[in-house]
């Protein structure tokens, strides 16, 4: 639930910042608020669906891969390869499906170097607070799957609805990653 919670408010924060001129609309009154209010809310835990959607398909795929693999090492390679694939799919595609004819494709560079950067500042936080091993299944998530679970808004390329899905499920997917092992820890250790 809280997941769903942090999604909303996200998506309702993103719009205050990134759409001013759409969230002014909704204020001039009371019931127009209430309303746009709740629809963003509503929006934003649809994203945060997808999201926990996302988070536990990647936790099946990671417990199969590690047992196809038998190596975690091996594992950790082929994830930061298919890093590298989204990247460059996020720039090269897009640059080709969407550019116009004076845009240079250094302008879909920022999108993935930003969610790139954020996605190693929080793989960081989530390997210093477990292990170092962490790091590139973490990095995998937040990159990624965040892409691949955003491919709704990203195909549209309306900056709006890109910025608003990427950052509900990004900070979503942020939550849980960080999240996951204090849920996931036995109780007899919490106590000693």
């Amino acid at each position: 639930m809280t997941t769903l919670l942090v999604g909303g408010l996200t998506v309702l924060a993103a719009s205050a910042l990134i759409n001013w001129e759409g969230f002014q609309a909704i204020t001039s009154s009371v019931e127009e608020f209430l309303a746009g209010a709740i629809f963003l809310l509503a929006v934003g835990m649809t994203f945060s669906a997808i999201s926990q959607m996302g988070f536990f398909a990647y936790l099946l795929v990671n417990r199969l891969a590690l047992g196809l693999f038998k190596s975690k090492k091996v594992w950790h390679y082929v994830q930061i390869v298919l890093i590298l694939f989204t990247f460059f799919d996020l720039v090269y595609f897009r640059y080709i499906a969407f550019a116009t004819p004076r845009e240079t494709w250094l302008n879909y560079m920022i999108l993935p170097t930003v969610l790139f950067i954020a996605s190693l500042v929080f793989a960081y936080i989530k390997m210093r607070q477990t292990t170092e091993a962490a790091f590139i299944p973490a990095l995998f998530l937040l990159f990624v799957v965040t892409t691949i679970e955003a491919v709704p808004a990203l195909v549209t390329n309306d900056s709006v609805w890109v910025i608003l899905m990427l950052s509900a499920i990004f900070v979503c997917n942020v939550w849980q990653l960080l999240w996951l092992h204090r849920l996931t820890t036995d109780d007899k250790k919490k106590s000693a």
